[in-house]
Protein backbone atom coordinates (compact mmCIF):
# COMPACT_ATOMS: atom_id res chain seq x y z
CA UNK A 1 0.00 0.00 0.00
CA UNK A 2 0.95 3.80 -1.17
CA UNK A 3 1.69 6.05 1.93
CA UNK A 4 -0.96 8.71 -0.01
CA UNK A 5 -3.11 5.52 -0.08
CA UNK A 6 -2.51 4.46 3.24
CA UNK A 7 -3.32 7.83 4.47
CA UNK A 8 -6.49 8.34 2.04
CA UNK A 9 -7.85 5.02 3.98
CA UNK A 10 -7.69 6.83 7.85
CA UNK A 11 -9.23 9.70 6.15
CA UNK A 12 -12.21 7.56 5.53
CA UNK A 13 -12.13 6.26 8.78
CA UNK A 14 -11.05 2.99 6.98
CA UNK A 15 -8.50 0.64 8.17
CA UNK A 16 -5.06 0.29 6.47
CA UNK A 17 -2.27 -2.29 6.59
CA UNK A 18 -0.52 0.26 8.98
CA UNK A 19 -0.76 3.41 11.02
CA UNK A 20 0.81 6.37 8.78
CA UNK A 21 3.44 7.85 10.63
CA UNK A 22 3.89 12.12 10.51
CA UNK A 23 7.16 14.47 11.26
CA UNK A 24 7.44 17.79 9.85
CA UNK A 25 3.97 19.50 10.47
CA UNK A 26 3.01 22.45 11.80
CA UNK A 27 3.00 20.31 15.58
CA UNK A 28 5.90 17.38 15.15
CA UNK A 29 8.55 18.98 13.90
CA UNK A 30 12.20 18.90 15.31
CA UNK A 31 13.95 21.28 17.52
CA UNK A 32 16.89 22.57 15.71
CA UNK A 33 19.34 21.13 18.44
CA UNK A 34 18.22 17.58 18.37
CA UNK A 35 18.39 17.82 14.71
CA UNK A 36 21.63 18.13 13.96
CA UNK A 37 22.32 15.58 16.77
CA UNK A 38 20.28 13.38 14.84
CA UNK A 39 22.03 14.34 11.42
CA UNK A 40 25.47 14.35 12.65
CA UNK A 41 24.41 10.64 14.13
CA UNK A 42 23.91 9.95 10.38
CA UNK A 43 26.70 11.52 9.20
CA UNK A 44 25.37 13.94 6.99
CA UNK A 45 27.45 15.90 5.35
CA UNK A 46 25.42 19.20 5.73
CA UNK A 47 21.98 20.78 7.28
CA UNK A 48 18.84 21.32 5.18
CA UNK A 49 16.59 22.94 4.88
CA UNK A 50 16.62 25.47 6.43
CA UNK A 51 12.90 26.63 5.73
CA UNK A 52 12.40 28.54 9.33
CA UNK A 53 15.36 30.37 10.19
CA UNK A 54 15.07 31.65 13.45
CA UNK A 55 12.35 29.71 14.88
CA UNK A 56 13.04 26.87 17.14
CA UNK A 57 12.67 24.24 14.54
CA UNK A 58 14.42 25.56 11.42
CA UNK A 59 15.51 22.62 9.34
CA UNK A 60 12.82 20.17 7.03
CA UNK A 61 14.85 17.40 6.19
CA UNK A 62 13.15 14.84 3.97
CA UNK A 63 16.46 12.71 4.31
CA UNK A 64 15.25 11.85 7.94
CA UNK A 65 11.82 10.95 6.77
CA UNK A 66 12.66 8.45 4.23
CA UNK A 67 15.11 7.01 7.05
CA UNK A 68 12.27 6.40 8.95
CA UNK A 69 9.42 5.54 6.85
CA UNK A 70 7.58 8.63 6.89
CA UNK A 71 4.20 9.08 5.12
CA UNK A 72 3.54 12.84 4.75
CA UNK A 73 5.41 15.85 2.64
CA UNK A 74 4.53 18.90 3.93
CA UNK A 75 3.99 22.32 1.87
CA UNK A 76 5.32 25.36 3.63
CA UNK A 77 4.00 29.12 3.02
CA UNK A 78 6.68 31.17 1.76
CA UNK A 79 7.92 34.65 3.01
CA UNK A 80 6.56 37.72 1.65
CA UNK A 81 8.51 39.90 -0.42
CA UNK A 82 7.13 43.12 0.99
CA UNK A 83 8.41 42.89 4.07
CA UNK A 84 11.47 41.68 5.60
CA UNK A 85 12.07 40.75 9.30
CA UNK A 86 14.09 43.15 10.90
CA UNK A 87 15.99 43.50 14.51
CA UNK A 88 14.63 46.76 16.30
CA UNK A 89 16.71 49.18 18.89
CA UNK A 90 15.95 46.58 21.24
CA UNK A 91 17.11 43.10 19.51
CA UNK A 92 13.76 42.37 19.37
CA UNK A 93 13.30 40.52 15.79
CA UNK A 94 10.40 42.00 14.43
CA UNK A 95 7.84 40.50 11.99
CA UNK A 96 5.37 40.83 9.61
CA UNK A 97 2.61 41.68 12.15
CA UNK A 98 4.94 43.88 14.09
CA UNK A 99 5.43 41.07 17.05
CA UNK A 100 9.01 40.69 18.85
CA UNK A 101 11.08 37.64 19.11
CA UNK A 102 14.38 37.08 20.84
CA UNK A 103 16.20 33.47 21.08
CA UNK A 104 16.60 33.19 25.00
CA UNK A 105 17.94 29.15 26.02
CA UNK A 106 16.90 27.79 22.98
CA UNK A 107 13.58 28.89 22.34
CA UNK A 108 12.14 31.76 20.46
CA UNK A 109 10.33 33.73 22.93
CA UNK A 110 7.62 36.69 22.27
CA UNK A 111 8.82 39.86 23.69
CA UNK A 112 7.27 42.82 21.89
CA UNK A 113 3.81 42.96 21.71
CA UNK A 114 3.10 45.85 19.03
CA UNK A 115 -0.98 46.70 20.21
CA UNK A 116 -0.44 46.24 24.16
CA UNK A 117 -1.61 49.66 24.24
CA UNK A 118 -3.93 49.40 21.18
CA UNK A 119 -7.73 50.99 21.03
CA UNK A 120 -10.34 50.21 18.32
CA UNK A 121 -9.39 53.18 16.33
CA UNK A 122 -5.77 51.85 16.39
CA UNK A 123 -6.66 48.78 15.02
CA UNK A 124 -8.42 50.50 11.78
CA UNK A 125 -4.94 52.33 11.57
CA UNK A 126 -2.97 49.36 11.80
CA UNK A 127 -0.54 48.12 9.18
CA UNK A 128 -1.51 44.59 8.66
CA UNK A 129 0.31 42.17 6.32
CA UNK A 130 -0.34 42.07 2.83
CA UNK A 131 -2.03 38.89 2.86
CA UNK A 132 -1.78 38.78 -1.62
CA UNK A 133 2.13 38.43 -1.47
CA UNK A 134 3.42 36.50 -4.16
CA UNK A 135 6.31 35.58 -2.23
CA UNK A 136 4.01 33.38 0.04
CA UNK A 137 2.99 31.12 -3.31
CA UNK A 138 6.03 31.29 -4.89
CA UNK A 139 7.35 28.00 -6.33
CA UNK A 140 4.66 26.23 -4.11
CA UNK A 141 2.79 24.52 -7.21
CA UNK A 142 6.06 23.44 -8.97
CA UNK A 143 6.69 21.61 -5.28
CA UNK A 144 3.29 19.73 -4.86
CA UNK A 145 2.44 19.11 -8.34
CA UNK A 146 6.11 17.20 -8.16
CA UNK A 147 5.31 15.91 -5.22
CA UNK A 148 1.84 14.45 -6.24
CA UNK A 149 3.25 13.21 -9.46
CA UNK A 150 6.41 11.86 -8.43
CA UNK A 151 6.01 10.35 -4.99
CA UNK A 152 3.26 8.51 -3.26
CA UNK A 153 3.24 10.51 -0.19
CA UNK A 154 0.46 12.16 1.14
CA UNK A 155 1.08 16.26 0.72
CA UNK A 156 -0.59 18.60 3.31
CA UNK A 157 -0.33 22.38 3.98
CA UNK A 158 1.34 23.41 6.86
CA UNK A 159 -0.04 26.54 8.87
CA UNK A 160 0.20 29.85 7.05
CA UNK A 161 0.44 31.91 10.04
CA UNK A 162 1.53 31.02 13.52
CA UNK A 163 -1.36 30.98 15.92
CA UNK A 164 -5.10 31.39 15.26
CA UNK A 165 -7.19 33.75 17.27
CA UNK A 166 -6.70 33.45 20.69
CA UNK A 167 -2.96 32.96 20.21
CA UNK A 168 -2.65 35.49 17.77
CA UNK A 169 -4.46 37.83 19.67
CA UNK A 170 -1.73 37.27 22.74
CA UNK A 171 1.30 37.49 20.18
CA UNK A 172 0.01 41.35 19.61
CA UNK A 173 -1.44 42.52 22.99
CA UNK A 174 0.68 40.30 25.42
CA UNK A 175 -1.45 37.29 27.16
CA UNK A 176 -2.31 39.16 30.28
CA UNK A 177 -3.96 41.97 28.58
CA UNK A 178 -5.87 40.02 25.71
CA UNK A 179 -6.70 37.50 28.59
CA UNK A 180 -8.46 41.15 30.38
CA UNK A 181 -9.79 42.09 27.29
CA UNK A 182 -12.37 38.97 27.06
CA UNK A 183 -13.60 39.87 30.27
CA UNK A 184 -13.27 43.42 30.89
CA UNK A 185 -12.93 44.99 27.46
CA UNK A 186 -15.04 42.83 24.82
CA UNK A 187 -16.12 45.65 22.76
CA UNK A 188 -12.20 45.56 22.10
CA UNK A 189 -11.76 41.68 21.93
CA UNK A 190 -14.27 41.30 19.00
CA UNK A 191 -12.97 44.33 16.71
CA UNK A 192 -9.13 42.75 17.24
CA UNK A 193 -10.56 39.06 16.43
CA UNK A 194 -12.76 40.15 13.75
CA UNK A 195 -9.61 41.81 11.65
CA UNK A 196 -7.39 38.88 12.24
CA UNK A 197 -10.07 36.87 11.17
CA UNK A 198 -10.11 39.02 8.07
CA UNK A 199 -6.45 38.51 7.56
CA UNK A 200 -5.94 35.21 8.12
CA UNK A 201 -8.75 33.94 6.02
CA UNK A 202 -7.40 36.16 3.46
CA UNK A 203 -3.99 34.65 3.87
CA UNK A 204 -4.94 31.17 3.55
CA UNK A 205 -7.28 31.24 0.79
CA UNK A 206 -4.53 32.72 -1.09
CA UNK A 207 -1.83 30.05 0.16
CA UNK A 208 -4.21 27.33 -1.33
CA UNK A 209 -4.91 28.76 -4.24
CA UNK A 210 -1.59 27.16 -6.23
CA UNK A 211 -1.49 23.90 -4.03
CA UNK A 212 -5.28 23.04 -3.31
CA UNK A 213 -5.40 20.44 -5.95
CA UNK A 214 -2.58 18.70 -4.37
CA UNK A 215 -3.13 18.20 -1.00
CA UNK A 216 -4.98 16.55 1.69
CA UNK A 217 -5.62 19.03 4.44
CA UNK A 218 -4.59 22.35 6.13
CA UNK A 219 -3.07 22.97 9.18
CA UNK A 220 -3.81 25.72 11.81
CA UNK A 221 -2.32 25.66 14.87
CA UNK A 222 -4.29 27.26 18.55
CA UNK A 223 -3.21 26.33 21.86
CA UNK A 224 -6.64 26.81 23.88
CA UNK A 225 -5.51 25.04 27.22
CA UNK A 226 -2.86 24.46 29.80
CA UNK A 227 -1.64 21.30 31.11
CA UNK A 228 -4.75 21.05 33.45
CA UNK A 229 -7.38 23.52 32.42
CA UNK A 230 -8.42 25.64 29.45
CA UNK A 231 -7.33 29.04 29.40
CA UNK A 232 -10.70 30.45 29.76
CA UNK A 233 -14.42 29.06 30.38
CA UNK A 234 -15.70 27.03 27.83
CA UNK A 235 -18.39 29.43 27.49
CA UNK A 236 -15.91 32.36 27.00
CA UNK A 237 -14.49 30.48 24.12
CA UNK A 238 -18.07 29.93 22.56
CA UNK A 239 -18.75 33.20 22.94
CA UNK A 240 -16.13 34.88 21.01
CA UNK A 241 -14.37 32.40 18.80
CA UNK A 242 -17.47 29.83 17.27
CA UNK A 243 -17.46 32.53 15.34
CA UNK A 244 -14.32 33.25 13.85
CA UNK A 245 -13.18 29.10 13.47
CA UNK A 246 -16.30 28.40 11.65
CA UNK A 247 -15.97 31.68 9.28
CA UNK A 248 -11.83 30.41 8.05
CA UNK A 249 -12.84 26.61 8.10
CA UNK A 250 -16.40 27.37 6.15
CA UNK A 251 -14.46 29.26 3.51
CA UNK A 252 -11.82 26.88 3.24
CA UNK A 253 -14.02 24.63 2.42
CA UNK A 254 -16.58 25.79 0.76
CA UNK A 255 -13.86 27.07 -2.29
CA UNK A 256 -11.93 23.58 -1.77
CA UNK A 257 -14.48 21.09 -0.58
CA UNK A 258 -11.91 18.17 -0.60
CA UNK A 259 -9.25 19.86 1.73
CA UNK A 260 -9.93 18.62 5.30
CA UNK A 261 -8.85 20.68 8.16
CA UNK A 262 -6.61 19.87 10.93
CA UNK A 263 -6.32 21.83 14.02
CA UNK A 264 -4.10 21.75 17.07
CA UNK A 265 -4.18 22.65 20.86
CA UNK A 266 -1.66 21.58 22.97
CA UNK A 267 -3.27 20.34 26.73
CA UNK A 268 -6.05 19.85 28.39
CA UNK A 269 -8.87 20.85 26.06
CA UNK A 270 -11.01 17.47 26.00
CA UNK A 271 -13.94 19.66 26.92
CA UNK A 272 -13.53 21.82 23.55
CA UNK A 273 -13.48 19.00 21.87
CA UNK A 274 -17.59 19.17 20.86
CA UNK A 275 -16.97 22.54 19.81
CA UNK A 276 -13.79 22.16 18.15
CA UNK A 277 -16.06 19.52 15.85
CA UNK A 278 -18.91 21.56 15.28
CA UNK A 279 -16.44 24.65 13.84
CA UNK A 280 -15.73 21.80 11.17
CA UNK A 281 -12.25 20.32 12.11
CA UNK A 282 -11.62 16.95 10.15
CA UNK A 283 -8.49 16.24 12.29
CA UNK A 284 -7.63 16.99 16.18
CA UNK A 285 -4.26 17.05 17.12
CA UNK A 286 -2.20 16.42 19.38
CA UNK A 287 -4.18 14.30 22.43
CA UNK A 288 -1.42 15.11 24.99
CA UNK A 289 -1.99 11.72 26.72
CA UNK A 290 -0.67 13.44 30.02
CA UNK A 291 -2.28 16.30 30.25
CA UNK A 292 -5.44 16.61 32.89
CA UNK A 293 -8.92 14.80 31.57
CA UNK A 294 -7.28 13.68 28.25
CA UNK A 295 -8.62 9.91 28.57
CA UNK A 296 -7.53 8.93 25.03
CA UNK A 297 -10.04 5.33 25.04
CA UNK A 298 -12.54 7.66 25.80
CA UNK A 299 -11.65 10.63 23.56
CA UNK A 300 -11.48 7.50 20.95
CA UNK A 301 -15.20 6.04 21.75
CA UNK A 302 -16.99 9.59 21.71
CA UNK A 303 -15.46 11.42 18.48
CA UNK A 304 -13.68 8.73 16.64
CA UNK A 305 -16.02 8.20 14.14
CA UNK A 306 -16.38 12.61 13.92
CA UNK A 307 -12.56 13.28 13.21
CA UNK A 308 -9.48 11.51 12.39
CA UNK A 309 -7.19 11.71 15.40
CA UNK A 310 -3.50 12.57 15.09
CA UNK A 311 -0.42 12.41 17.42
CA UNK A 312 -0.55 10.68 20.82
CA UNK A 313 2.67 10.37 21.41
CA UNK A 314 4.26 11.46 24.86
CA UNK A 315 7.05 13.90 24.97
CA UNK A 316 6.86 14.67 28.66
CA UNK A 317 8.08 11.67 29.59
CA UNK A 318 8.17 8.88 27.05
CA UNK A 319 10.16 10.01 24.41
CA UNK A 320 12.73 10.96 27.19
CA UNK A 321 13.23 7.27 29.09
CA UNK A 322 13.80 4.72 27.67
CA UNK A 323 13.96 3.11 24.55
CA UNK A 324 11.88 0.13 26.06
CA UNK A 325 9.74 3.23 26.99
CA UNK A 326 9.54 4.51 23.80
CA UNK A 327 8.22 1.23 22.78
CA UNK A 328 5.41 0.82 25.58
CA UNK A 329 4.31 4.24 24.43
CA UNK A 330 4.16 3.38 20.58
CA UNK A 331 1.78 0.12 21.83
CA UNK A 332 -0.52 1.49 24.22
CA UNK A 333 -1.39 4.55 21.32
CA UNK A 334 -2.11 1.89 18.89
CA UNK A 335 -4.16 -0.45 20.99
CA UNK A 336 -5.93 2.38 22.05
CA UNK A 337 -6.02 4.41 18.92
CA UNK A 338 -5.92 2.83 15.54
CA UNK A 339 -8.67 0.13 15.47
CA UNK A 340 -10.76 0.71 12.46
CA UNK A 341 -8.07 3.10 10.93
CA UNK A 342 -9.18 7.16 11.93
CA UNK A 343 -5.52 7.43 13.47
CA UNK A 344 -2.52 8.78 12.32
CA UNK A 345 0.87 8.64 14.52
CA UNK A 346 3.01 11.74 15.34
CA UNK A 347 4.55 12.89 18.75
CA UNK A 348 2.52 15.65 20.75
CA UNK A 349 4.38 18.39 19.92
CA UNK A 350 8.13 19.34 18.18
CA UNK A 351 10.70 16.64 19.41
CA UNK A 352 12.81 19.01 21.97
CA UNK A 353 16.49 19.06 22.62
CA UNK A 354 16.13 16.48 25.82
CA UNK A 355 14.93 13.28 23.55
CA UNK A 356 17.82 11.15 23.01
CA UNK A 357 18.52 10.29 19.61
CA UNK A 358 18.30 6.68 19.61
CA UNK A 359 14.84 7.40 20.67
CA UNK A 360 13.69 9.12 17.40
CA UNK A 361 14.78 6.22 15.66
CA UNK A 362 12.59 3.72 18.04
CA UNK A 363 9.58 5.62 18.04
CA UNK A 364 9.26 5.29 14.13
CA UNK A 365 10.50 2.27 13.50
CA UNK A 366 8.94 0.76 16.32
CA UNK A 367 5.57 2.43 15.54
CA UNK A 368 5.81 0.58 11.76
CA UNK A 369 6.76 -2.44 13.13
CA UNK A 370 3.86 -2.89 15.58
CA UNK A 371 1.11 -1.08 13.75
CA UNK A 372 1.61 -3.69 11.31
CA UNK A 373 1.51 -6.82 13.39
CA UNK A 374 -1.36 -4.84 15.22
CA UNK A 375 -3.92 -4.65 11.73
CA UNK A 376 -2.33 -8.14 10.63
CA UNK A 377 -4.49 -9.81 13.10
CA UNK A 378 -7.55 -7.39 12.80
Amino acid sequence: MTSRGRVSLVLEHKQPDRVPIDLWGSACRIHTNLYKKIADHLNYSEYKDLLRPGSTTEYVDYRLSDEVDIDFRHINIGRPENFTNYIDEYENTIDEWGIGRKLISNYNTITYHPLQEATIEDLKKYKWPIAKDKGRIQGLREKAKYWHEKTDYAITATSAVSGLFFELAQYLRGSEKFLMDLYLDPKFAHALIEKLTEVITEINLYYLEPIAEYIEWIEFTEDIAMQRNLFVSREIFKEFFDKPHKAIFSAIKKRYPHIKIFFHSCGAMSAMIPDIIDWGVDILNPLQPLAYGMDLLKIKKEYGKDVVLHGGIDIQQAMIGTESDVKKEVEERVNVLADGGGYILAPTNHLQIDVPVENFFTLYNYANIYSKKFYSVR
